[in-house]
């Protein structure tokens, strides 16, 4: 089974997984991580929900790993979207 297909609803306080990751629609802030022992060439997809009152989710690192050089990032905006891949040891990149 490729894993990288794999559905997952997540929510404030989840660890994101390999493959796709989506959150309901949301009025409160959410933070999330990042998985913590992933392989090189792992990819995790993140979509938002329709995000009301401001709403943002944060994205954080596991870890020492590090995400474009950052700690966290951050979805803001109404059913944004981000891909990550895990290329080498602590690194973590956008996509």
């Amino acid at each position: 089974k490729v894993t990288g297909n794999d559905v997952h609803s997540k929510a404030d306080g989840d660890t994101l997984q390999e493959g796709y990751n989506y959150f309901a629609d949301a009025s409160a802030d959410a933070a999330v991580t990042l998985p913590a022992s992933p392989s090189a060439g792992d990819v995790v997809h993140v979509k938002a929900g329709d995000l009301t009152s401001d709403a943002v989710i944060t994205i954080s690192r596991a870890g020492s790993h590090l995400i474009d050089g950052e700690t966290s990032i951050a979805l803001e905006s109404p059913f944004a979207a981000v891909s990550l891949v895990y290329v080498a040891a602590n690194a973590w990149r956008i996509v």
